[in-house]
């Protein structure tokens, strides 16, 4: 825990369970085109009605709540004034969460008296992790963070400091409800803003409308940041976290990288292992954002049975269920594997076809309605997206802009917001 400061009190182990803030293929360039007056993410929302009846995918816009400016107060100015103190800034509500990097408050704006979230970042790591006496892990997503802007990605609005700026530094990001998984099971326990969680439970399924919606904005988001030639390499359902009005937004960008075409070699040792893509497991160390679409895929899967699809123990482990659930690899489904560090380590024995027409059958809308065995139903499209989303090949993996145009977003069930809250 971090040293004590002028918030500190007798009341320090205070802890707030109604509110949740986190830390918080190459992109195909030839179909994006900013001056054509459509970007390639606009293309799942501009189908309509067919002959066959088909329902349009609806343009939804999500609320972003902004506060404007006291009419006589001059707005600060970080390159003129320097970072304001936290002290004069923000009332300290309650903690929230922690992690290796960074201590988690919920605080108040005194000004505006807008709910945010701050993230003390730790200066007590390692030294050889360290530019100038500050974490390079927190240097780097505040980069990100800050060249990043998108609706379902989390904002960091300014940097304040402490009594001394040389340890006590704050990243003020908005404020969410939860993240994505305590949503699918009990919602986090307590409420938004006066608002009530709706408590699904695990054996709840979401309607297909919601786990559509969901999708969508996930992978808006994820096109963003790989148009932006950043590869997030930590997507998992911790890592999503859900806004009072059903908004879900991208966060945790610490491990975070920029990459480059041709592909150079990075660490394969990123992704939570339920989320790790076979490509990583097997050694790997040229890749981009077809790593990030695998966790996508996991976490399509993930949405369905509101449960981790392949749960691993360690990483052999999590291969052998890998390949239970789609096939081992081949040279006709992927030429390369042969070539991957680790593949000539281990012998599998050969499995062919898939099973995830099985664990995902393809149901009716009534099948939901009527409990779906805690499973939300999947029509053809939607299952078309999954398997090209969990492709062993990660040259055959569909990208986020590519998945953002799939016929899933244009067929069947319009998208709808989740009702998490009431």
């Amino acid at each position: 825990m971090p040293k004590r400061d002028r918030w500190s009190s007798d009341d320090e182990d205070d802890r707030d369970d109604g509110g949740r803030a986190r830390d918080s293929a190459p992109p195909d360039h030839s179909r994006r085109n900013d001056d054509d007056g459509q970007s390639s993410t606009e293309c799942a929302a501009s189908g309509s009605r067919d002959d066959a009846g088909l329902l349009p995918t609806p343009t939804i816009e999500m609320p972003i709540t902004t506060t404007p400016a006291h009419p006589l107060r001059r707005m600060h100015n970080p390159l003129l004034d320097g970072c304001r103190s936290v002290y004069d800034s923000y009332e300290r509500l309650s903690h929230l969460d922690e992690g290796t990097y960074g201590v988690v408050w919920k605080a108040r704006d005194k000004a505006t008296g807008e709910i945010v979230a701050l993230k003390q970042i730790k200066f007590d790591v390692d030294p050889d992790m360290t530019k100038e006496g500050f974490p390079i892990s927190a240097l780097r997503e505040i980069g990100i963070l800050l060249s990043l802007r998108h609706e379902c990605i989390v904002t960091v609005r300014e940097m304040v400091v402490g009594d001394n700026p040389r340890d006590e530094v704050y990243m003020v990001m908005e404020c969410m409800e939860m993240d994505l998984q305590a949503a699918m099971t009990t919602g986090g326990g307590g409420g938004g803003r006066g608002r009530t969680i709706v408590a699904r439970g695990a054996n709840t399924p979401f309607a297909q409308s919601e786990v559509k919606f969901m999708m969508h904005q996930i992978l808006s988001a994820l096109s963003h940041v790989h148009s932006r030639w950043f590869v997030h390499r930590d997507i998992k359902t911790s890592n999503i976290l859900v806004h009072e009005t059903g908004r879900i937004a991208l966060c945790d960008f610490g491990l975070a990288r920029k990459y480059e075409v041709p592909y150079r070699k990075m660490t394969q040792m990123v992704v939570t292992l339920w989320y790790r893509s076979p490509e990583l497991l097997f050694g790997e160390s040229r890749y981009g954002p077809e790593i990030d679409m695998w966790s996508v895929g996991c976490i399509f899967g993930e949405l369905l049975i509101k449960d981790a699809i392949m749960k691993g123990t360690g990483e052999l482990d999590q291969i052998q269920k890998i390949f239970h659930l789609l096939g081992t690899p081949t040279d006709d489904n992927w030429p390369e594997f042969a070539s991957l560090p680790n593949a000539g380590m281990f012998k599998w024995r050969g499995r062919d076809g898939s099973e995830l027409g099985r664990r995902f059958s393809v149901k009716s809308p009534s099948f939901t309605a009527a409990g779906g065995g805690g499973q939300s139903y999947l029509d053809g499209a939607g299952f078309d997206l999954l398997g090209k989303l969990l492709t062993l090949n990660p040259r055959d993996r569909i990208s986020a802009d590519d998945a953002l145009c799939h016929k899933y977003f244009e067929e069947g069930v319009r998208m709808r917001v989740p009702d998490f809250f009431t």
